[in-house]
């Protein structure tokens, strides 16, 4: 019976013990996203009304269009906290030589 309980026992700690042995995986902190590709050409921009800024480290990114498989989408301007050792690429949008629309969203670039 001894031996049944220790075995019981040393089951669980061991799973316990290497739980704490497991190592996380490196985070991407500044990967740029996907592009997006539409057939036809985003909107006119549209004119945003800029709120006041919630404190001396942030700027604004503008709102953009944005395809979203059927149809181009706002997505309303927003303040970002400004980043260490980094720089804010805009969302922007070019046409390529198919004549479809390429959408490069805004990412964080290390400097």
């Amino acid at each position: 019976m001894k031996r049944y309980f220790a075995a019981a026992l040393a089951v669980p700690v061991l799973l316990v013990g290497l739980t704490a042995c497991v190592v996380a995986p490196a985070r991407v902190a500044y990967a740029p996203p996907a592009v997006v590709v539409a057939p036809v050409a985003p909107p006119a921009l549209r004119v945003e009304v800029v709120t006041p800024s919630p404190g001396v480290d942030y700027f604004w990114v503008a709102g953009h269009w944005r395809w979203d498989g059927y149809t181009h989408r706002w997505y309303e301007g927003r303040w970002e906290r400004r980043r260490e050792h980094a720089h804010w690429v805009p969302n922007h949008w070019e046409q390529g030589g198919n004549g479809q629309w390429h959408f490069h969203e805004g990412h964080w670039r290390v400097d």
